[in-house]
């Protein structure tokens, strides 16, 4: 942020005039000029906050890693003993006043490729096994349909329903010429 924008955010108390208004070409250069500047504050504050962002996401990921490998550590030595008591009862869990330890079994089951079993199914002429997803063609819809009278026609008066007519509307852009810091 330059000299100038710094100076026209602090000098600001005409925008909260509520007579104020553009009139002129000059008027308008004024507005630009204030819009200029806060867009150049925003992208100030935001490097300052992505900065930050990224030193906290850091720590975090640090200190969650060190927990990981604490957790990693302390699971295996109440797995450890989980084993010893089930030496001598298979049903064995650990109950504490903190929680349980206990073992699942988890039956066995297919890691799937999408890819490859598509193409192995296709060379091999299995397309039973293959679903196919079903969706409009809103392309060559639109092509061939049309909103008349609130009601989505073709050229044969046939209906479509389940679309509903979105109204044109037209929308204020205001883009300014940020210098890059």
């Amino acid at each position: 942020m330059d000299a100038l924008e710094k100076y026209d955010l602090e000098n600001d108390s005409e925008i909260s005039k509520p007579k104020f208004q553009v009139k002129d070409l000059s008027s308008a250069t004024w507005v630009m000029r204030k819009l200029r500047a806060l867009d150049a504050n925003d992208s100030e504050i935001n490097v300052t906050a992505d900065d930050q962002i990224q030193a906290i996401q850091g720590w975090r990921d640090q200190q969650l890693a060190d927990n990981d490998v604490n957790r990693g550590f302390l699971e295996g030595y109440l797995g450890a003993y989980l084993d010893k008591l089930r030496e001598d009862d298979p049903k064995a869990r650990i109950k504490t006043p903190y929680g349980t330890v206990s073992t699942r079994k988890t039956p066995a089951s297919v890691q799937w490729n999408e890819k490859n079993v598509l193409a192995s199914l296709e060379d091999q002429s299995l397309t039973d096994f293959i679903r196919i997803k079903k969706e409009p063609d809103k392309k060559a819809i639109k092509k061939a349909f049309s909103f008349v009278g609130g009601h989505y026609l073709n050229a044969d008066g046939q209906e479509l329903k389940g679309a509903i007519e979105k109204p044109e509307h037209i929308s204020l852009v205001v883009k300014t010429d940020v210098p890059t810091p």
